[in-house]
């Protein structure tokens, strides 16, 4: 039997909503061994005279409960 934990984390990025994906991914995974899935489940963005300055997105990441020996 399998179990999966899930948790959630916040990317940003001036660049996109894409890398701020990645870069939640990229730091999750400094921690975590064995992401296997990854929802956004909300995206907002941040706006400075008139113009969008950086992406927030909401993920939640997948990874399996390790087996203790």
């Amino acid at each position: 039997m399998s179990v999966t934990k899930v948790i959630e984390v916040v990317g940003h990025s001036s660049q996109g909503t894409d890398e701020a994906v990645r870069e939640a991914v990229t730091a999750a995974s400094r921690s975590i061994r064995g992401i296997s899935r990854v929802d956004v489940e909300t995206i907002s963005c941040e706006v400075a005279d008139d113009q969008v300055v950086g992406w927030n997105v909401l993920v939640k990441i997948s990874f399996p409960v390790e087996r203790s020996a």
